[in-house]
């Protein structure tokens, strides 16, 4: 059975959405120690999901690779063997998870907080499917908390498509959506569903300004992404945001969110005689959530120059990044998504949703717009790649807590499709079990 072009180190950039960002009333930290202003907590989930995958594969080109897609690990395929029936029992979106935390009450006024979380990205047997069962130190952060703000530093959720994660919460909280290897023993890869990016982790610096007339200003300086040609240059990747939190009573609040990211990338050919390719990846995404009473609603937009479909500046595989060509100049994405929720009595969650990435190919991918150097002609381009062109999905979930156990099930029907002409299509079926603290 066949997996998927994403890079499996996205499936491991899941963690700490849900332990830093999205608080339930399953999830409340742990104190384990506290006293002379110095508090020890700890806070986690275990998870286990069985999942059921039906349908077609990332299908075999003519034109060599297809890159980007959900399910394929790539290269010519037979066409005759491209169908997917496969069941897992596997961790969740968020994956195992253990953080632990500690506070200092410096003065009445300025206080600092930190998280170390830790993720294990897979809970399968080490039965031939997979001997990596990697553990990953998801988070590593400390906070200064004070009058004039907010200063965070070391590895921690990105500003750029964090937007998205209260919104992707409301349905895949508990859940796994795309696995992104179907084939392998993985959580979800990047987000659950078309449409949102997600906004991984990074070393950085970042300060975040005190709520003015609702509006919050935060700019971080990050750590630099690369692909394996496109190299950083001396400047780091600058994040920022203006988010809007507005609470109307007791019974309705909304929030806004919108975030940019820039890069500078160098690309210097083997040939010297060539010159210097100086490129800026931008990133801007927008988003919002409204909450009312019983039902939350949310949706949200990005273009991006240089990101991929998933994540700023993905890769996927290693010589064919989805977020460059051939030649190495930027791709240009864009994606929308929206969700709702509506909480029942008994403790019972119903949510709905869906979303759509576009993938634009440049002159040297696709057929319609390449000309021909030699005779300025429509020709063949000279890669042989079939690029991604659309992702496109729909999904119903519905969880049941009881205390801090949370029962989930859902269904997700995922659509692709490539600039030669090639589509897939997918349906993920599952429930499964959480442990939330």
């Amino acid at each position: 059975m066949r997996g998927t072009r994403v890079s499996s180190l996205l499936s491991a950039a899941v963690l700490a959405s849900a332990i830093s960002l999205c608080a339930s009333s399953a999830r409340a930290d742990i104190t384990i120690y506290d006293n002379d202003g110095w508090s020890l907590y700890a806070r986690g989930l275990i998870a286990s999901h069985y999942q059921l995958a039906v349908g077609k594969g990332d299908p075999s080109s003519m034109h060599g690779v297809v890159v980007g897609g959900t399910t394929n690990e790539g290269g010519a395929k037979d066409p005759k063997d491209d169908s997917i029936l496969l069941s897992r029992v596997r961790s969740g979106f968020i994956g195992t998870q253990m953080g632990f935390g500690v506070r200092r009450m410096i003065s009445q006024t300025v206080h600092v907080d930190s998280l170390v979380a830790i993720n294990l990205a897979d809970i399968s047997s080490n039965r031939q499917q997979e001997a990596n069962k990697s553990v990953d130190v998801r988070e590593a952060w400390a906070s200064v908390i004070g009058p004039a703000g907010t200063f965070r530093f070391g590895r921690m959720f990105n500003i750029y498509a964090s937007g998205g994660a209260p919104i992707i919460l409301l349905s895949h909280r508990y859940g796994v959506g795309n696995p992104c290897f179907v084939n392998q023993p993985t959580i979800a890869c990047g987000p659950v569903g078309a449409g949102p990016q997600f906004a991984n982790f990074d070393a950085q610096l970042r300060y975040e300004s005190p709520r003015f007339a609702a509006l919050q200003l935060q700019a971080a300086v990050v750590d630099p992404d690369v692909t394996p040609d496109l190299q950083m240059t001396p400047y780091p990747r600058i994040d920022a945001e203006l988010n809007f939190d507005q609470s109307f009573g007791a019974a309705a609040r909304l929030r806004a969110w919108v975030q940019m990211a820039t890069l500078t990338l160098n690309y210097r050919p083997s040939d010297f005689t060539m010159p210097l390719l100086v490129q800026q990846a931008l990133g801007v995404f927008g988003s919002a959530l409204l909450d009312a009473g019983p039902l939350s609603i949310g949706g949200g937009g990005w273009q991006c120059k240089g990101c991929g479909t998933r994540t700023f500046m993905e890769v996927g595989d290693s010589s064919n990044p989805l977020s460059a060509d051939a030649s190495k100049h930027l791709r240009t994405g864009r994606g929308f998504f929206g969700n709702a929720a509506v909480r029942l009595p008994a403790e019972l969650t119903v949510a709905a949703g869906a979303g759509i990435s576009y993938m634009e190919a440049n002159q040297i991918d696709a057929p319609e717009l390449y000309i021909d150097p030699m005779t300025m002609m429509p020709g063949q381009p000279s890669t042989s790649l079939s690029i991604l062109k659309s992702s496109a999905e729909g999904h119903v979930t519905l969880a049941k807590q009881f205390d801090a156990v949370v029962l989930e099930a859902e269904f997700m029907y995922w659509h692709n499709e490539w600039h030669y002409g090639e589509h897939n299509t997918l349906v993920y079926t599952g429930a499964g079990a959480n442990y939330v603290w």
